[in-house]
């Protein structure tokens, strides 16, 4: 059965791939105004992530989020990252804005997701780049927009949350825009509990590449993925980046362990 289902998941991808680049370049040639082509990304970029969540048999079990949606608040969203489907699952729930590092703007098809997804490419290595950085992704949360951040800077194996880099977060406090931690963890796969013997399934980590990682996960029938939305923090202006990290890390990082 997963010989057939394969193919036909890929020439489904595909086809939402394409339409997906071909409708995201028609807003950028068309539309000028930043703010206005960030917002119409992000809704394309938020509907074909679900569809692309249907595909892929993912279901959301949303906890404390509905609270947070649907307000005119901003807000600048921080969680736990363990895969590339991270990105289709935050983007499907919260139209939203992506920080992601400059290496996966060259990667096909991440970062051309990504980047029709009105994502934000930075330097995280680049110490000269980080000020301008900060200052992009504050002027977009001045925008309206909510921006996604995975502060450990890359995915990981689940055993749990690593180490937050804080650098990032100083927009928040620059913009005034309050923090939104959101703890992800993926439940099921196929039905059973996920563990270490079926996690490289779904988890994205290590050396492996994305095409070989993605024709893995195609076999699989059915995810089962939790995001559970903390209590917000409200960003004083005399907080720390390290301050705000710690708070936001100590969040997700509990509620992790607890899930």
């Amino acid at each position: 059965m997963n010989l057939i289902r394969q193919p036909i998941k890929i020439l489904i991808f595909f086809i939402i791939i394409v339409t997906f680049v071909l409708i995201s370049a028609i807003i950028d040639l068309l539309v000028r105004d930043r703010r206005k082509k960030l917002i119409s990304f992000s809704r394309v970029a938020s509907f074909y992530g679900k569809i692309s969540l249907i595909l892929f048999g993912v279901k959301i079990k949303l906890k404390n989020l509905d609270r947070y949606l649907g307000t005119n608040e901003n807000y600048m969203i921080v969680s736990n990252h363990l895969s590339y489907i991270d990105i289709f699952v935050i983007y499907s729930v919260m139209p939203s804005v992506f920080v992601a590092n400059s290496e996966l703007e060259e990667e096909f098809p991440l970062g051309t997701v990504t980047k029709y997804g009105g994502g934000i490419f930075v330097e995280r290595r680049n110490r000269s780049k980080l000020l301008d950085d900060i200052d992009n992704i504050s002027s977009v949360l001045k925008m309206g927009l909510n921006i996604v951040l995975f502060p450990e800077g890359t995915t990981s194996n689940g055993d749990g949350v690593a180490p937050f880099k804080a650098p990032f977060l100083k927009s928040a406090i620059n913009s005034g825009t309050d923090v939104l931690p959101i703890c992800m963890k993926y439940k099921k796969i196929n039905g059973e509990d996920i563990n270490k013997e079926n996690r490289d399934l779904i988890l994205y980590y290590g050396d492996i590449t994305f095409f070989k990682h993605f024709f893995r996960l195609l076999k699989i029938k059915e995810i089962e993925v939790q995001l559970q939305a903390l209590e917000k923090i409200e960003v004083d202006p005399k907080m720390t980046r390290k301050e705000l990290s710690k708070i936001a890390y100590d969040k997700i990082s509990s509620a992790y362990i607890k899930v």
